[in-house]
């Protein structure tokens, strides 16, 4: 049997070093992706809570029917975790992220709703709960929660669900207070 050369083994070893660093700078790239990944994931902001989610007295007086009540009796508290969408972009052409906030902010300006997808891409309508102030233009998510527009945010408030359609109603003294610390540099 033939003795390989020092050559050879010098080709030997200069390839399993190149395979280590390889592997090594991808998997510290990896690494930075996920952690990256898990930045990008992090709520920026929480919006609304879980002890205090509820409907106001605005929206009881509201329900005027039967059939509204029973509606209300359906909603239930309900934290979500997900992206803030300008829904009509979203809907239409399944625009979102950081690419679409010039779009996205003339659309929530010019009154299209704003919505949040979760994980699992169901997309919530945003609603200021109190029936009311909001029927009457005296409360507006576009000022508050349309500057958070592709940002990764938490809200909890009360959810219905008619027809597949998911709305979630949060409450504006909950949305500007949190909003006002979001802006001061504070959670």
């Amino acid at each position: 049997m033939k003795r390989k050369s020092y050559a050879y083994w010098t080709a030997i070893a200069v390839g399993i070093a190149t395979a280590v660093s390889v592997s090594m700078s991808r998997s510290k790239e990896a690494a930075q992706a996920r952690t990256e990944s898990a930045a990008a994931t992090m709520p920026i902001v929480t919006v609304g809570d879980p002890s205090t989610a509820r409907w106001t007295a605005t929206t009881y007086e509201a329900a005027a029917s039967e059939a509204n009540k029973k509606v209300l009796a359906q909603g239930r508290r309900l934290t979500v975790t997900g992206e803030i969408v300008d829904v009509s972009c979203y809907l239409q052409l399944g625009k979102r992220g950081e690419g679409h906030i010039a779009c996205g902010s003339k659309c929530i300006a010019a009154g299209e709703p704003i919505g949040i997808v979760d994980a699992d891409t169901t997309l919530y309508v945003l609603f200021a709960e109190e029936h009311h102030p909001r029927r009457d233009g005296q409360v507006s998510l576009k000022k508050t929660v349309g500057s958070l527009l592709a940002k990764n945010v938490t809200v909890t408030g009360m959810m219905t669900e008619n027809r597949g359609n998911h709305a979630l109603f949060l409450q504006a003294a909950e949305i500007d207070s949190v909003m006002g610390r979001a802006q001061n540099g504070k959670q």
